[in-house]
């Protein structure tokens, strides 16, 4: 009897769509017509329907989630030496100073980086990954990864961004994420809900881009987005489309959700 491969998924998570890929390219999605960003509650319970759909042999899933539950700080490395636990507690002081007592309780994360350089702090709400455990259990799912679109994003399509000065933007239904390159470092983040016409959060990037930049033009801008949204953006933007090479379909679709996983 030849033994079974342990099982390998893909997870993106948000309040409105709840998508599964596995290993070999099949795609699972369902709509989370409740779903809402103060809630992971509507989310989980779509996924466990998906996850109650597999074998149950056990295996790893990694997770992705939408940026709607995710909160970014970029953080100056502190002038006192601080162990990790300090570095925690001084991203959680700056993300606190700029969202308020929303992420008081919420789990937090610090990206590599060297000493005395910048370096991205991400809050999550606290409930989040027990609620995915929970929900991969039945399925003897071990919890691999967990990580906010934007970091996903930009490691998927790292090796295609320039080194310096420019913008890198991942959209999807609900929410536009951007970080700002310099010098190989994160020096800025912008998160926006999207409205019905998202090019204005584009636009206002390139506004911004402006005023930061010497020369006063906006900088090179980098956006991945779903092709249903890509089709509406208008022409002559100055935006570079970061497009799969794959064609368009379910199982495309699948193979990216997995790359941006892995990556």
């Amino acid at each position: 009897m030849s033994r079974l491969w342990p099982l390998e998924i893909a997870v993106h998570l948000g309040p409105g769509r709840v998508a599964l890929a596995r290993r070999g390219g099949a795609l699972a999605e369902l709509p989370v017509p409740e779903g809402a960003a103060g809630d992971v509650g509507p989310a989980m319970a779509r996924l466990s329907e998906l996850v109650a759909e597999l074998s149950g042999r056990g295996g790893v899933a990694r997770v992705v989630v939408a940026d709607d539950w995710a909160r970014y700080a970029v953080v100056p490395w502190p002038e006192a030496r601080l162990d990790a636990a300090g570095r925690i507690r001084h991203a959680r002081f700056l993300l606190s100073d700029t969202y308020g007592e929303e992420v008081a309780g919420w789990d937090v994360a610090l990206a590599d980086a060297p000493p005395g350089r910048p370096y991205l702090a991400c809050a999550l709400p606290e409930a989040l990954k027990g609620a995915l455990e929970d929900a991969l259990a039945p399925a003897r799912l071990k919890l691999a990864s967990l990580r906010p679109q934007l970091v996903a994003a930009y490691s998927a399509w790292r090796r295609r961004l320039p080194w310096d000065d420019a913008w890198f933007v991942s959209v999807d239904e609900g929410s536009l994420s951007a970080v700002h390159l310099s010098r190989g470092e994160w020096d800025r983040v912008h998160v926006a809900r999207l409205s019905p016409d998202w090019i204005v959060e584009l636009e206002r990037l390139q506004a911004l881009g402006r005023l930061t930049r010497a020369s006063g033009s906006p900088g090179r801008m980098f956006v991945e987005a779903p092709a249903a949204l890509r089709r509406g953006a208008p022409a002559g933007t100055g935006i570079e489309w970061l497009e799969e090479r794959a064609d368009p379909g379910e199982r495309a679709r699948a193979l990216a959700l997995l790359r941006r996983a892995r990556a």
